[in-house]
């Protein structure tokens, strides 16, 4: 019989934090997923865009699942198989059999995984002869699979070679141990830990610390026939915050490596997009949802109240903990974030290895709240999500813009975001 292993990750209320095998994980849904992804992939003639999303996730999946391994003391290689299967389900990756991988290598065929099947249900097919979309799956995988046979990072070497976005019936992986290592560096971890709480908004009796307990109960429980997380409107995964953060980092130091600094601002508004775009679709869907209605509803008597109410969530989702400087108006928000899962990952980083000096996520991510209370009036309609009304109203940019006044990675002591009207 397979080990019975604690897969849920576990809350860390005075950080904000998810953890899984010493990785924290945070929520995120599939447009954001997606959107962020493409900004990396749309570089891929400038630079092997692998050597980002697929590397990151393998150097952070080899330290969660030897930390799992070691900390539950499962020893056996098909032991540990099944235990990267129910994890890569728990997580909402989808369903994938390790039945056939041996320390050699081999291949995983599945009909089931997130980006695969998301972007096939929700955008137009690719062209064939196009590499597949599960880069994330593959270095998991990948990283798993050294983990399980305790061989050293770098060790395997991966390719997709099939994907549900060109047509095929599944998405296929071929997994083998190279010549020579991949030159991979080993994952941050918890990263720079920064304890806090999460406090009463100012001027306010607004129960946030309840509202963040009561989302923590919630069950975000994947469909046991597709490993898919449904819920809110969108389609969620646990994937560990290091990646994102990562990814980002990599990207934007390639970019500046081959294209100069000049190209910076185009990098960071594209990094800036994509925690707009997830303001709009997981936390628009969450703020429609029954969860919402039954937890939060009774507490909310204006749109400050809405704002107040999607942050005291923030946490539950594993992205750390967000406070109001001041109350929030129409025109203005000023935020201060402990332990913010963009900054915590990159204060980790060694001098010299970070390009990032704020989180491009936080900046989108409220400016789009902001926009989803004071321009959409999402406390007084319903809204749909279906990409019209999101080009509706930014067709002329975004409404709200973000900047950071102070930043732990410049080294403040916390970060500090301004979130302004721009028309």
């Amino acid at each position: 019989m397979s080990p019975q292993v604690q897969i849920t990750p576990k809350p860390q209320a005075e950080l904000g934090a998810l953890y899984l095998g010493g990785e924290p994980h945070v929520v995120h849904c599939h447009y954001y997923n997606h959107f962020l992804q493409t900004a990396v992939e749309d570089a891929e003639a400038l630079y092997p865009v692998e050597e980002v999303l697929v590397w990151t996730a393998q150097e952070i999946a080899h330290n969660l699942f030897s930390h799992i391994f070691q900390e539950e003391k499962v020893i056996a290689p098909e032991d540990r198989k099944s235990v990267v299967e129910a994890i890569f389900t728990q997580c909402g990756y989808g369903k994938v059999s390790l039945s056939s991988i041996t320390e050699k290598g081999g291949e995983i065929g599945t009909p089931y995984e997130h980006y695969a099947y998301t972007y096939e249900a929700t955008f137009p097919r690719r062209l064939k002869g196009k590499r597949g979309v599960s880069y994330f799956a593959q270095g998991y995988l990948a990283g798993a699979i050294e983990a399980v046979y305790d061989l050293p990072l770098g060790s395997i070497h991966s390719e997709q070679i099939a994907c549900l976005t060109q047509g095929d019936s599944e998405v296929r992986w071929r997994f083998w141990r190279g010549e020579k290592p991949l030159p991979l560096s080993p994952s941050i971890g918890a990263g720079a830990v920064q304890p806090g709480e999460l406090p009463h908004p100012p001027g306010s009796s607004f129960p946030a610390s309840q509202i963040r307990d009561g989302f923590l109960k919630l069950p975000l429980s994947a469909d046991p026939e597709t490993g898919l997380i449904e819920a809110f409107g969108v389609v969620l995964t646990l994937i560990p915050a290091n990646y994102y953060a990562l990814i980002s980092e990599r990207h934007l130091r390639r970019m500046e490596k081959i294209a100069g600094t000049e190209v910076r601002p185009l990098i960071l508004d594209m990094l800036i997009e994509s925690g707009h775009v997830c303001a709009f679709n997981t936390l628009g869907g969450i703020m429609q949802s029954a969860e919402w209605d039954a937890i939060v509803r009774p507490h909310l008597r204006n749109p400050e109240d809405w704002l107040y109410g999607i942050t005291a969530i923030m946490p539950a989702l594993g992205w750390g903990l967000p406070s109001w400087i001041n109350p929030p108006t129409a025109q203005k928000a000023e935020l201060r974030l402990t332990n913010w899962y963009e900054s915590t990952a990159l204060a980790a980083l060694p001098d010299g290895e970070r390009t990032l000096d704020h989180s491009p996520f936080a900046r989108g991510l409220f400016s789009g709240i902001m926009a989803l209370l004071y321009e959409a009036r999402l406390n007084e309609r319903r809204l749909s999500f279906d990409g019209h009304l999101y080009r509706q109203l930014f067709q002329e940019g975004r409404v709200y813009e973000g900047e950071f006044t102070k930043s732990r990675l410049l080294g403040a002591p916390y970060d500090e975001v301004v979130v302004s009207r721009t028309r």
